[in-house]
């Protein structure tokens, strides 16, 4: 009946939206966003960083820092939230501020990262999954912009 379909965000193996996630049920997420631990760094408990010290740590924390900020399509909100990106298959919590460049994210007691861990802020790693909507929710927006939010800054591998 008709010759043309406009795939839109399916393209990426997203969802267009809550109201059809049934009818998409078959969809395979093809967009990541990753980056690598740069330096990680211990910090006492009640010690917080980044701008406004805004999420102070409850007990002695090994804190990751990843060159990845607003300028690259973090979201400054994500900072405030529960969102977690995942190192080493383990979801972890912003531990402050998103600033420009970096995000630094909070690895508790965990010893075992290092600098040149993979971190997942969107996509599979392990058994578990963050997602553009994920990251809509507790921003207040739709997947859509954060997708279309992902700066020229990045590297893009089309596979």
């Amino acid at each position: 009946r008709f010759t043309l379909v406009r795939t839109g965000i399916t393209t990426y193996g997203l969802t267009p939206g809550e109201g059809v996630n049934e009818l998409c049920a078959g969809l395979i997420p093809a967009l990541s966003l990753k980056a690598k631990v740069s330096a990680v760094r211990w910090i006492e408990a009640n010690d917080a960083v980044s701008y406004g010290l805004r999420r102070p740590v409850s007990q002695a924390s090994l804190i990751a820092t990843v060159p990845m900020g607003y300028a690259d399509g973090i979201p400054r909100a994500l900072g405030a939230t529960d969102i977690s990106v995942l190192i080493n298959g383990v979801p972890r919590r912003f531990a402050g501020t998103v600033t420009m460049d970096q995000v630094m994210i909070d690895c508790e007691s965990d010893s075992a990262v290092t600098v040149g861990d993979e971190v997942v802020f969107i996509g599979r790693q392990g058994e578990h999954v963050v997602t553009a909507d994920d990251w809509a929710r507790a921003t207040g927006t739709i997947g859509y912009e954060i997708v279309c939010g992902i700066s020229s800054r990045i590297h893009r591998r089309y596979v």
